[in-house]
């Protein structure tokens, strides 16, 4: 993994949930959106992300980022998740 794809898998990790958090208080249901950003806080203080939670990135992914930010994060979700 690359320091490029680490960033790259950073980006759309912030992203996800940000516009997860952004969603939920449009929709008024505050417990997601403050969920979301907790989930971000703690991401930016480990850098780490907890079981399901990668799954949700990846959708993201799968929905926003181009083929090579894709490849980028699963490169990266390979390495911070292991075998």
């Amino acid at each position: 993994m690359s320091p490029d794809d680490e960033a790259t898998a950073h980006l759309l990790v912030t992203a996800a949930f940000h516009d997860a958090a952004a969603s939920a208080d449009e929709r008024g249901d505050s417990s997601i959106g403050d969920f979301s950003r907790a989930v971000l806080r703690q991401f930016e203080e480990c850098r780490h992300l907890e079981g399901a939670l990668y799954a949700v990135v990846m959708k993201y992914a799968q929905e926003h980022a181009s083929p090579d930010e894709l490849a980028a994060l699963q490169r990266w979700l390979a390495e911070v998740t292991g075998p």
